[in-house]
């Protein structure tokens, strides 16, 4: 969630006017989403800020097996975090998993509310 945070405080910063957020931990979500405001947790609470802003944002919950071609992008490393970096060609674990994608995965696809 930090890293998320950060990348939200970049986007805030650079005049984003909609920010579309995706995650595989569905309780870091359900934190972000509850209406209640008793969390304890000070990084729900900066998100919530965030997210308060004059901007658009929505918080979406995948389940990784649903995303996983997001996953193994978001393992890249790279020297600057916020380095935008361009491909001529994806590399052959994406091409496999989008292949996966294409023809109909072997695993179940889930339909969010």
């Amino acid at each position: 969630m930090s890293l998320g945070n950060r990348r939200s405080k970049v986007a805030w910063s650079t005049g984003v006017k909609q920010l579309h957020v995706q995650t595989d931990c569905k309780q870091a979500s359900s934190l972000v989403l509850s209406d209640s405001e008793s969390s304890s947790i000070s990084i729900v609470h900066a998100i919530r800020s965030l997210r308060n802003r004059a901007w658009y944002t929505d918080l979406f919950w995948i389940p990784r097996e649903c995303n996983m071609v997001a996953a193994a992008l978001s393992k890249i490393i790279t020297l600057e975090p916020y380095l935008l970096l361009l491909h001529d060609s994806a590399f052959t674990i994406i091409q496999s998993l989008l292949k996966r994608d294409t023809h109909g995965p072997p695993y179940r696809r889930y339909v969010l509310p």
